[in-house]
């Protein structure tokens, strides 16, 4: 099919053909959107959706929901909880921004993403009030990037590195890049009538840049603060199809709209997508296993360097540098669960069953004193916390992975899964 074959001229049109391109080429409906797009002449289907303007069969995409949650804790009360709502975008998360790219979003570089469906801030504010304030902020920055396509970006965006260069009175701002045409744009977010209108209409006409103001309200703080874009008009890009789109896309999430989700603070909540994650791991995990071979050729026998009894080990060598990766997650997790029994006992055990096993996997003449001592003891020896964290869910689950990914499944290597695991639980009943 070329692009002379059908070219259509509504959003409409192009879904009709992604349609008949998707079962013509057994491709999934997002990609088949693209191809349709292309066929028509846009870049890609968000290209355009934002060039025809169809915002109501833009609202009939938005199916995929997105779960942000921030957990809170106030010292003083002792107090602590979640808050965490949902925000519908037109495309899967994955496909709106990748893991990478958080940590250039605007207000969302705290977030991590969880799962397909779930992002998750790593830091906790003293209040429930806090938390849903954070969390419509990553909401407005999802819906951002929803209506415009625009992806976060690291670059200096202004026309020079001068500190005189920058654009009058900018504050809060962020720069985005556009994959469709390959340019990045600016946003700034000054607060409302601080902006001095007359030097940034000069500093415009100085540089040939473009700067206008869209009708959506923005993203740092609605209704306070006042959305601009500029780019460099030099270079022929125009800022009319994203004023367009964002003209007429969604309100911005603030707490008085958000869609909260009501969470017993101390259960754990799961997401479609993490649960549907969670299965198939479990289903690769089951394969594996059928396929795997167990028994005594993915285990040996050895004799710990302090007991005289025999014990057995994954027939396999972990390399030392993934030793010491565990070590450190592990060491963490101690360093602030000694007095919490039910986690601090069960990273023991594990620490010190692989503090044997780095011993005959690894020739001890060949590894320095200080790098072996150091690679599972040494911890701070402070007196610790019983405060649990997400953080120490997290480094316990990326151990565990490590583990499972180094040595061949067998008893003794299922022994320290299941005491990471009942870790994990004792951490959660903690929330």
């Amino acid at each position: 099919m070329s692009k002379t074959d059908v070219q259509p001229s509504s959003i409409e049109g192009i879904k009709r053909l992604a349609k008949a391109i998707s079962k013509r080429d057994a491709i999934s409906h997002s990609e088949a959107l693209d191809t349709a797009s292309q066929v028509s002449g846009f870049g890609n289907f968000q290209h355009a959706r934002r060039s025809l303007g169809d915002r109501p069969a833009e609202a009939s995409l938005a199916r995929n929901v997105v779960y942000i949650s921030t957990f809170w804790e106030d010292g003083q009360t002792r107090t602590s909880g979640r808050e965490t709502i949902r925000v519908s975008i037109s495309k899967p998360l994955d496909e709106l921004i990748k893991p990478s790219q958080y940590r250039y979003a605007h207000k969302l570089g705290r977030f991590r993403r969880r799962a397909s469906d779930h992002v998750v801030d790593r830091y906790r504010p003293d209040s429930a009030s806090a938390a849903l304030d954070i969390a419509c902020g990553a909401a407005r920055v999802l819906q951002f990037m929803d209506i415009t396509g625009l992806q976060p970006s690291k670059a200096h965006v202004e026309p020079g590195a001068e500190y005189l260069a920058r654009l009058p009175g900018r504050d809060h701002g962020s720069a985005w890049y556009d994959p469709v045409a390959k340019h990045h744009v600016g946003a700034d977010e000054p607060y409302a009538g601080s902006a001095a209108s007359k030097e940034r209409d000069a500093w415009t006409r100085r540089h040939n840049w473009s700067l206008a103001r869209p009708e959506w309200a923005g993203m740092y703080y609605p209704g306070s603060c006042e959305l601009y874009l500029y780019a460099d008009a030099s270079k022929g890009y125009s800022l009319d199809g994203l004023l367009k789109a964002l003209s007429k896309g969604p309100s911005p999430i603030v707490p008085a709209n958000c869609d909260r989700v009501a969470i017993d603070g101390h259960a754990p909540f799961v997401t479609p997508g993490e649960k549907a994650e969670a299965e198939a791991k479990l289903a690769r995990n089951v394969q594996r296993k059928a396929t795997a071979p167990r028994g005594p050729n993915t285990a040996v026998e050895y004799r710990p360097p302090l007991s005289g009894k025999r014990r057995r080990r994954p027939k396999a060598a972990m390399p030392v540098d993934a030793h010491a990766r565990i070590g450190t997650l592990l060491k963490g997790v101690l360093t602030d669960m000694r007095a919490r029994a039910g986690v601090y006992k069960r990273v023991d055990a594990v620490r010190s069953e692989l503090d044997d096993w780095v011993q005959c996997e690894h020739n001890r003449a060949a590894m320095p004193d200080e790098v072996f001592l150091n690679l599972y003891y040494g911890e701070n020896s402070a007196a610790g916390t019983s405060k649990a964290g997400e953080q120490h869910i997290e480094d316990l689950r990326l151990a565990q992975s490590m583990l499972m990914q180094h040595y061949p499944d067998c008893a003794p290597l299922r022994d320290l899964v299941g005491k990471i695991d009942l870790a994990v639980i004792s951490l959660e009943k903690l929330r």
